[in-house]
């Protein structure tokens, strides 16, 4: 049995693969069990939130239930959060991102667990292509706190998965029947389009009869751009509207009362892009030659009690969806400066130019566009990206659980390559690569951060640095670890500061060298060695801007 998750900005899906007993691989997503209005029922998908009621929390369909009647008490989109400080405060209980995952994973564990049949060895997390080595950890941490073991957790990139999955699909059908031809490579731009987050990859696949190979070429830098901006986009018009139709004055309504009102629409936001998106798609499905009229498709919706005890019955056409969302397909061209500035002009269309300028690709060169996650199925988002980069778009048929389903694949190919490899049969190759999308460096004060591991670097990778750095102090050693393009980019950001004060002084100027290591799941160890000095081990205290707490790195003082 091989288990896939992909742990989701707004959704999670699990996936199983099995052989059955002709030697097929079958492929299926687990049904996961979920307090729903005080019935226990199993969906395809879990709601990546948390209700907490007391001593008792909820993970799933109750929890997304209760955002209308006590938002205080969910938790929602924790994963934009993985990395970071951020904290979250529910009746004295202090959670960071990695412990709302873990409620996550855990949830998902038990079901697995639950239910019969499913012995596995090995889980398959997925992450955006775009999470730096601190996201990933704290990815780790929280499928540790669920229960799973070290050698169990496996991290794969959610483009590639979704990809796999589709690939799988194809080399199983007749040749004349598929869409693709795998033959020759083909360059393939994977966009991923979720609720919280938005992920770019640029694949380079081939597969034949006893090899399948997927290497990125490309990958987007981490964007906090998915389905929730749609939605904040659409409430904040309605909003506007509401206050106009009504004739309602600023000023007369307090900000309490906004509040309110913007969370009820937030909530139909949702269900108005999901009801747009499923009836637009059920006509263009019906139409003959598929064209149909689609900026006029319109849809209803009613929220009760809205505002003095009024409903707000809201129609809104496609087109009236597009433009209050228009911003969000606008390329403003902007250069940025700051990371941060990406916040303030994110938009489907930059974050791909960005990564093609960034790794010197044309858009010729792409043969296809694959686009996975929800908001993927707007048509919308199909047209513009289509539109720009002006190659065929593929949406597979279930893009909310592609990732799972690959994520569970890739295991079944792992291991099928290395059990032929034992038995030295005839070899099957499956080849993928994992790199990093932005580079990783070292700061001593002493001028520009020193890259330690290039961005594009594929992992796993080792390096070490002799003789480059010199103890400053006598009193201790200070390094800080970077993100960022190169060290000639201004929207680096410090990720880590590691401090460890000596045992005893040690004379400026004195050489140390740095061994380090990241792994395949993007985990890096480090270590330090102090030169002229007796060998000790020492623990090193871990501070950083965006967290405080211990780490297992180590620093070894050699003879």
């Amino acid at each position: 049995m091989y288990m896939g998750i992909d742990l989701g900005t707004t959704n999670t899906v699990v996936s199983r693969s099995f052989v059955d007993a002709d030697g097929r691989l079958i492929t299926e997503v687990v049904q996961l069990g979920q307090m729903y209005q005080d019935n226990w029922e199993k969906f395809s998908t879990l709601p990546s939130m948390i209700y907490f009621d007391g001593d008792q929390y909820y993970v799933g369909r109750e929890a997304k239930r209760q955002r209308e009647w006590d938002r205080e008490h969910v938790i929602t989109n924790s994963k934009r959060f993985m990395g970071t400080s951020h904290t979250w405060n529910i009746d004295g209980q202090v959670l960071e991102a990695k412990d709302v995952a873990a409620m996550v994973l855990q949830h998902c564990k038990k079901t697995i667990e639950r239910e019969g049949n499913m012995n596995y060895e090995t889980v398959v997390i997925t992450v955006p292509a775009s999470f730096n080595p601190e996201q990933i950890e704290d990815t780790m941490k929280a499928a540790k706190q669920a229960g799973f073991q070290d050698d169990q957790i496996k991290i794969r990139h959610e483009p590639t998965a979704a990809l796999l999955s589709f690939i799988d699909g194809e080399v199983k059908k007749s040749r004349q029947d598929r869409y693709l031809d795998l033959s020759r490579r083909k360059r393939i731009m994977v966009f991923d389009l979720g609720g919280g987050t938005c992920d770019i990859s640029i694949i380079d696949v081939q597969a034949g009869d006893k090899e399948m190979c997927f290497q990125e070429v490309a990958i987007g830098r981490y964007q906090e751009l998915g389905g929730i901006d749609f939605d904040n986009r659409l409430a904040l018009g309605l909003l506007n509207r509401y206050f106009k139709e009504n004739q309602i004055l600023e000023g007369t309504v307090s900000d309490r009362e906004k509040n309110e009102m913007f969370v009820k629409l937030l909530l139909a936001a949702e269900t108005i892009k999901e009801k747009l998106t499923s009836v637009i798609n059920a006509k263009l499905s019906m139409a003959e030659g598929g064209q149909i009229d689609k900026d006029s498709i319109s849809v209803k919706h009613n929220i009760p009690q809205f505002y003095n005890g009024r409903p707000f019955r809201i129609q809104i056409t496609k087109a009236e969806y597009d433009e209050y969302t228009k911003d969000l397909y606008i390329d403003t061209n902007v250069h940025y400066k700051k990371f941060e500035d990406m916040e303030k002009h994110k938009n489907i269309i930059t974050i791909i130019r960005k990564t093609l300028e960034d790794y010197n690709i044309n858009k010729a060169s792409i043969d296809y566009v694959f686009m996975t996650g929800g908001m993927s199925q707007f048509p919308t988002v199909q047209e513009k990206i289509s539109e720009y980069v002006g190659k065929p778009v593929i949406v597979p048929e279930n893009p909310m659980d592609a990732v799972a389903r690959g994520a569970s694949i890739y295991q079944y190919y792992k291991v099928r390559e290395e059990s032929l490899a034992q038995e030295k049969e005839a070899s099957e190759k499956f080849v993928d690569s994992m790199m990093l999308a932005e580079a990783v460096m070292l700061d001593m004060k002493e001028g520009l951060p020193r890259v330690i591991i290039p961005k594009k670097t594929v992992v796993p990778y080792s390096g070490e640095i002799r003789g480059e750095f010199t103890i400053s102090s006598p009193s201790g050693i200070k390094l800080d670890i970077y993100i960022g393009e190169n060290e000639w980019d201004s929207s680096m950001r410090i990720q880590k500061s590691l401090e460890k004060p000596f045992n005893f002084p040690v004379q400026t100027g004195t050489p140390f060298d740095i061994e380090y290591t990241i792994n395949e799941n993007k985990a890096i160890e480090m270590k330090i060695i102090v030169q002229g000095a007796r060998r000790e081990e020492v623990e090193v205290s871990i501070r950083s801007d965006i967290r405080i707490k211990e780490q297992d790195y180590n620093i070894v003082i050699d003879e």
